[in-house]
């Protein structure tokens, strides 16, 4: 494909971009701006965890991980935001983000971006590919926020994901949904700070059982126990036989109404998929914007032409242990 052709948007027709516009509108009624407003002004303890991830990234993951890390194995909960506020949406369903917590360290989770994030905790941020954090997004929103016939995946990722010429700009000062790449950086000049544990989802993939002890050793959690038993009960297989648990039906049950939607909409769908293997459903012209982004937001900041380069770089930054 020429290059000029594959750095263009996907032709628009009247009905996508109808579709998108409102589709962004819902998604942003997802939580209110009194919550949002609450949720930034969060003073939170030194010894509170806030896992800080874009959009699909591996926010449920990791935050199964450091809940059965802390509690030595709790699954006694409907869903999991039930004991782990999402600060964004957490006044939004009744929680008050200074109340105690079912077990230390207290835990929160957010996609707001490091410059909007509460200061004073103690923060995971975890990174994926951004081929897989945008296929995921998609699929997961065309079961609950949209059809899938009303926008075709590729125009999605386009003009939603990258903010292509029809995207809304509904925040107020500060990003819940920064692309991929710009959450990323916002963290990566951080990532030697004793504060923070920068985490790749691809790295919980490979080893499990070594991310799940650095998370562990990071949150102070020094139980072998505790450990093994995150580890069993933060696999694929142990989240999907319990996926009715980490599928946001709390969330859904609290605002589909509010966002305009059926107040069934999306209680079937799960959160616990294997999506990062559908990258196949990206055209040329996405993989091109996706790679533009990249070039253009990570690359001067990492040096790294890619995400798997980046990867790379990472890694031989850690120290070797014998």
């Amino acid at each position: 494909m020429d290059s000029d052709v594959a750095l263009q948007e996907e032709p628009l027709t009247p009905e996508a971009i109808a579709a998108c516009r409102e589709y962004q509108i819902v998604r942003w009624k997802a939580s209110t701006e009194e919550s949002k407003q609450a949720a930034l002004k969060f003073q939170p303890e030194p010894s509170d965890v806030i896992i800080t991830t874009s959009r699909k990234a591996g926010t449920t993951w990791m935050t199964q991980i450091c809940h059965q890390l802390r509690t030595g194995g709790d699954m006694d909960f409907t869903e999991i935001t039930e004991v782990v506020p999402f600060l964004e949406c957490a006044g939004d369903l009744g929680q008050n983000c200074d109340d105690k917590q079912r077990a230390e360290p207290r835990l929160y989770k957010t996609h707001f971006t490091e410059a909007s994030c509460p200061k004073g905790g103690k923060y995971i941020t975890v990174v994926r590919h951004p081929y897989d954090v945008v296929v995921s997004q998609y699929r997961y929103h065309a079961d609950w926020m949209f059809r899938a016939e009303d926008i075709e995946m590729n125009l999605y990722v386009q003009q939603v994901s990258l903010g292509g010429s029809v995207h809304l700009q509904l925040t107020q000062g500060y990003s819940q949904w920064a692309p991929a790449c710009e959450h990323y950086m916002g963290w990566w000049p951080r990532r030697h700070d004793k504060d923070v544990l920068f985490v790749f989802y691809e790295d919980m993939k490979e080893d499990l059982e070594r991310e799940v002890k650095r998370v562990a050793e990071f949150i102070g959690v020094d139980d072998t126990s505790a450990v093994e038993t995150a580890v069993k009960r933060s696999t694929f297989d142990y989240m999907s036989e319990h996926r009715e648990q980490f599928n946001d039906n709390v969330l859904k049950a609290a605002r589909n109404i509010a966002m305009g939607l059926s107040p069934s909409a999306g209680m079937q769908c799960s959160k616990v998929a294997t999506s990062g293997g559908k990258r196949h459903l990206l055209n040329d012209r996405t993989r091109a914007l996706l790679d533009a982004a990249w070039a253009r937001t990570c690359l001067p900041v990492t040096g790294a032409k890619d995400y798997d380069e980046w990867r790379r770089m990472w890694h031989d930054e850690q120290p070797c242990t014998p």
